[in-house]
């Protein structure tokens, strides 16, 4: 393996450890739907989203889990090829994304629904919760979409 791409299996690995121990955590300590404030705009707060981003297609049936884990292993894929592809250029939007994308599956295949815990809110107005791979999906569009805008004004 190139030592470059040794560099980007690292980084798809601990965001993979980091996400997978998250919600180990908050299975083991947290009942569902139990909310413990960390700050005044933060809450863990254990909940199952059976669907994708803010609970789009959230229903419980084996047709939704079924359909929702190819469509995600439809997209691993893609994100893979693009980053064999890519060559000497940076990475780690697409590994970011990829990790991501990959630890919302194991959740799931495993489980059938995606474990998520973070809670942002301000007074009564909350966002969509999420977790340590939604984190890092979004954290990778950012670099994307950061990367594409430089490119076109260069």
């Amino acid at each position: 393996m190139k030592k470059i791409y040794k560099k980007y299996f690292l980084i798809i690995i601990l965001i993979l450890i980091i996400d997978i121990i998250s919600k180990l955590w908050i299975l083991k300590y947290f009942d569902l739907y139990e909310t413990t404030e960390i700050l005044s705009v933060l809450n863990l707060f254990h909940v199952h989203n059976y669907g994708v981003a803010f609970s789009i297609f959230s229903s419980e049936t084996l047709w939704n889990r079924c359909f929702l884990s190819i469509l995600s292993i439809i997209i691993i894929v893609f994100i893979f090829k693009e980053i064999v592809k890519i060559e000497k250029k940076e990475k780690t939007d697409f590994c970011f994304i990829l990790a991501g994308a990959i630890g919302n599956l194991i959740d799931r295949i495993h489980y059938g629904f995606v474990i998520d815990f973070i809670d942002i809110h301000i007074n009564n107005w909350h966002f969509a919760t999420f977790n340590i791979s939604d984190c890092s999906i979004f954290l990778g569009m950012i670099i994307y979409i950061k990367k594409r805008i430089k490119t076109n004004f260069k």
